[in-house]
């Protein structure tokens, strides 16, 4: 008897002995086995497996006709109004995104954002994703204002979430740089300042990244990088290097000599120079 939990097992156990070349085949298969028995749950389920397969070999025309398929199936078992429908849009915008079509990307993520406000209780942590992905499409359209607001949104979704606060600070980060482009500076650096304090609590700073933590340690570097930029716009050159100085050496354990290494490195030799410049000519 087929079961997800024995399919997962299987694709768990081709991923783990990267026999890529074989997970299509498999999941076709476990589609047509689905199809033939009429379980459409296993279906969706599998081909929502596949389409983020075919998402991230690149492999997007497969993925755009196999996202069209499994939509008018959900459509035809009328659960084009569930959270489930939802989901598959999500990761059909995800698929449009990748392949450059963000204005596809975009309405699939408005529709599938208003289901869920339907479907879902506003603190469900499915929301996080869907409006990480509507920020990034809006601030690629320059909407600035909308796009730290959705990030901000998220961000409040794990106010109450002690095991998440380095996630919160992420989002806080983007959303904090966001402000910046908008040249709010006070309020980019408020966020980045609560960003901080939750690296700073979550008791595992990033520094010596282990696997899975270079994301954090790419938003803790751009944390304290965009204090240094504010501290370094109010004058308070002292306190920017510092900053600057600390993001350096996180970016430098972390990524090593990398180019966003380099050029933290620079604006730390620039405030130096500049600090020099003003003990050799004091007002």
């Amino acid at each position: 008897m087929m079961t997800i939990d024995g399919i997962f097992a299987q694709l768990n156990g081709l991923i783990e002995r990267r026999e890529w070349d074989k997970v299509e085949p498999f999941l076709t298969g476990c589609m047509e086995n689905a199809s033939e028995l009429k379980n459409y749950g296993i279906y969706i389920t599998i081909g929502n497996e596949l389409l983020d397969f075919y998402r991230e070999t690149g492999q997007f025309e497969k993925a755009l006709n196999l996202s069209e398929d499994i939509l008018l199936l959900m459509e035809e078992l009328q659960l084009e109004e569930t959270e489930h429908f939802a989901t598959v849009m999500i990761n059909v915008a995800a698929v449009c995104q990748a392949a450059g079509r963000d204005e596809e990307a975009y309405r699939y993520d408005v529709r599938a954002l208003k289901i869920y406000e339907q479907a879902l209780s506003g603190g469900d942590i499915r929301f996080i994703r869907l409006y990480q992905n509507m920020s990034m499409l809006l601030e690629s359209r320059n909407e600035f204002e909308e796009a730290a607001m959705l990030l901000e949104k998220a961000a409040s979704i794990l106010e109450n979430k002690p095991e998440e606060k380095e996630q919160r600070a992420d989002l806080l980060t983007s959303a904090a740089l966001l402000r910046f482009k908008q040249e709010k500076y006070e309020e980019g650096e408020e966020l980045l300042k609560l960003a901080l304090s939750l690296y700073e609590a979550s008791g595992n700073l990033p520094g010596e990244a282990e696997d899975g933590e270079e994301l954090h340690c790419a938003h803790y570097s751009a944390a304290l990088s965009g204090l240094g930029e504010a501290a370094f716009r109010r004058e308070d050159y002292e306190t920017a290097l510092a900053f600057y100085e600390k993001a350096a050496s996180v970016s430098a354990s972390t990524f090593g000599e990398s180019e966003g290494t380099r050029l933290l490195r620079e604006n730390c030799a620039a405030i130096v120079q500049l600090l020099h410049s003003d003990c050799q000519n004091p007002s």
